[in-house]
């Protein structure tokens, strides 16, 4: 807790922390379950397998489409009001995908559902960024992120499967809708930007076509320009590798068969998870962002490299890269807080929305080139997914380069306010 806090904030922030994580946890159920929902939807509603990619991936396209007015919005109204309306939003979406019957309409809803919660972890982090210390930030929100994602990754897999099941797909995801719609309210009577007694800092009067404009300003500084460069790897690795190929390359280069794949997989998001929770420290204990990120990206390139050059590793060891990549991958919360360091308070919100942007918009680039390596090289499944393996090594190393010419600003740096 800030040291400016009024006696008893340390409780209170207990109480928006844990509303945070349950929040957040059942937003992520339509980004993490699509797996399930894709079972779902053909099964009950007929969905043919072709339409699947355009209403799954329709919800990310939509989330990445609306964050730079959503960080205008975050910046102006603040993170409990801008996420409380936008959730609603999402509510609405939610419901009308488990009500929809034909494609179009399933695509309507995943888009709606995508436009309300496309800003949940950036209201986790803007949140926790006001309650804690700048040297705190990244350890607590890391946290919040990586118990919420165990919890929905959990959640959005069997349970899921089970309750489509059981109360069929229309009740399950309406189910959904209305748990969410109790925690946004729940934001809106019980959460606050800040402790009682701290007022929100004060921040220029700015049109919208000023607060626009501001993200054109803030984009010229070279060293935001090279931590937005770095945010393009913050998600797309594993996205590309754990949630897209590695199923398929467990399959096809070590025969394994869809139940034993299915596992590898969920070790993969636990180990995930444990590397968000493991990350949030380490600036503290490095006195250092820079290096951290580095670091991880450094493991990143050596695993991935280690894949892409062995012609036929064993199980054994490709099992134990794969979760080593995992583990070391999850360096946001750490590069968040280098990028917020480099804005003041009022431009936090676009700040982090726009290496939202940048993440989410290299996951689709990366999974449609990668796509294309894979039908390419598709005669011989090694040679494919090694080249895989060598794309997204290549792109982080690259990313990395830009990085290094940033200045580090470790968390106890007094510019970090």
């Amino acid at each position: 807790m800030s040291e400016a806090a009024c006696p008893g904030a340390r409780q209170t922030a207990t109480r928006v922390f844990v509303i945070l994580c349950a929040f957040l946890t059942l937003v992520q159920i339509n980004r993490l379950g699509g797996g399930v929902i894709a079972n779902g939807l053909i099964e009950q509603r007929g969905i043919s397998p072709a339409a699947l990619g355009g209403i799954i991936g329709a919800m990310s396209l939509a989330a990445a489409a609306v964050q730079i007015p959503m960080g205008v919005l975050f910046d102006r109204y603040g993170a409990r009001l801008t996420t409380s309306v936008l959730s609603l939003i999402g509510v609405l979406g939610i419901s009308v995908f488990a009500v929809a019957e034909t494609a179009p309409a399933l695509t309507g809803g995943r888009i709606i559902i995508g436009v309300g919660h496309a800003g949940a972890v950036t209201t986790v982090y803007l949140i926790v960024l006001g309650w804690t210390s700048p040297d705190r930030v990244a350890t607590i929100s890391a946290r919040l992120i990586a118990i919420s994602g165990a919890l929905s990754g959990t959640l959005a897999t069997a349970p899921l499967a089970i309750m489509l099941q059981k109360a069929g797909f229309a009740q399950s995801f309406l189910l959904l809708a209305a748990a969410i719609l109790v925690l946004t309210a729940l934001i809106f009577f019980c959460v606050r930007d800040r402790p009682p007694g701290m007022e929100r800092p004060v921040r220029p009067k700015e049109s919208m076509g000023k607060a626009f404009a501001a993200i054109l300003v803030m984009i010229r500084d070279p060293d935001i320009r090279g931590t937005l460069i770095m945010a393009s790897c913050f998600a797309a690795p594993f996205a590309t590798i754990g949630g897209l190929w590695a199923g398929p390359y467990l399959r096809d280069v070590h025969g394994l068969d869809q139940t034993g794949a299915g596992y590898v997989l969920l070790v993969m998001v636990l180990a995930l998870n444990a590397g968000t929770l493991a990350f949030g420290p380490l600036d503290r204990i490095f006195n250092s962002r820079k290096k951290v990120v580095l670091g991880s990206c450094a493991a990143m390139v050596v695993t991935l490299g280690v894949l892409a050059l062995l012609p036929d590793p064993p199980l054994w060891l490709a099992l134990g890269i794969l979760v080593l990549f995992c583990v070391t991958s999850p360096f946001f919360v750490v590069l968040a807080a280098h990028c917020r360091g480099f804005v003041p308070d009022y431009l936090a919100g676009r700040a982090i929305t726009c290496m939202s942007l940048v993440g989410v918009g290299t996951i689709f680039v990366t999974q449609w080139v990668t796509g294309f390596i894979v039908d390419f090289a598709s005669g011989d499944a090694s040679v494919a997914y090694r080249l895989v393996f060598a794309t997204v090594a290549g792109l982080i190393l690259v990313a990395s380069c830009f990085y290094a010419r940033v200045r580090d600003i470790p968390p106890a740096s007094a510019e970090d306010i």
